[in-house]
């Protein structure tokens, strides 16, 4: 059983929002007032919501393995071992990626990305699943950061540019994948992009945060230079 925290639950959204809740704090127990709060958010909540959620639940218990709901008083419990979820396979995909050459890791990290069908917990408020959300934010991040080494390692360096111009411009602050695009414009040849892009970065450092390039930039520029 694959849950899927990586994007929208499939299903109606009352329903799916209960499950998202109960992923979010796996393994843990949740309160029925804090599910109607979660499923109705901005809503009038109905007289009925109390019914409607042990509705749901049984829905999902009879969609889901046996055993995977546990009830107490007011209280719901969503059993998820390690690799449950698409967020676990992700992670494995990544770790099965690095232990290997480059030349097999395109697979992998290509299979990982697939597994992102949107933003986390979508049906959840962003406060809500924020922390969670940007760890598997950050995976994601890592993933295709891997990606583009695993291109540029097999030469094949406008798809690697290609994947790091996409990351830049998503969070034109984050170094490593600006080192990234340094070495693989040096490495296709393109030294003299390298060099502007080392300067753009150099200088949107220095005026959105004050500070130098790092260590990653600056052994990129060396590369460039060596």
């Amino acid at each position: 059983m694959i849950f899927r925290v990586l994007g929208p639950q499939p299903g109606a959204r009352k329903p799916a929002t209960l499950l998202a809740v109960l992923l979010l704090h796996a393994n843990a127990w949740v309160s029925l007032d804090e599910l109607i709060e979660h499923i109705w958010q901005e809503q009038d909540v109905p007289p009925s919501a109390g019914h409607n959620v042990r509705t749901y639940v049984w829905q999902w218990r009879r969609a889901l393995p046996p055993g995977r709901i546990d009830t107490r008083s007011r209280t719901y419990r969503l059993r998820v071992e390690p690799g449950d979820t698409d967020a676990d396979v992700a992670r494995d995909l990544l770790d099965r990626a690095a232990r290997g050459p480059a030349a097999q890791a395109v697979e992998p990290l290509t299979a990982a990305l697939d597994l992102w069908r949107g933003r986390p917990f979508a049906e959840l408020r962003h406060e809500v699943a924020a922390p969670e959300a940007a760890r598997l934010d950050d995976l994601r991040w890592e993933v295709r950061e891997r990606l583009a080494d695993a291109w540029t390692a097999l030469g094949r360096h406008g798809e690697a540019i290609a994947v790091l111009r996409a990351l830049i411009a998503e969070d034109p602050l984050r170094e490593g994948a600006w080192a990234r695009l340094v070495r693989a414009l040096s490495r296709a040849g393109r030294r003299a992009n390298a060099l502007v892009e080392y300067r753009r970065v150099c200088d949107l450092l220095a005026a959105e945060l004050g500070v130098a390039p790092g260590p990653e930039l600056l052994r990129a520029r060396r590369e460039v230079a060596a």
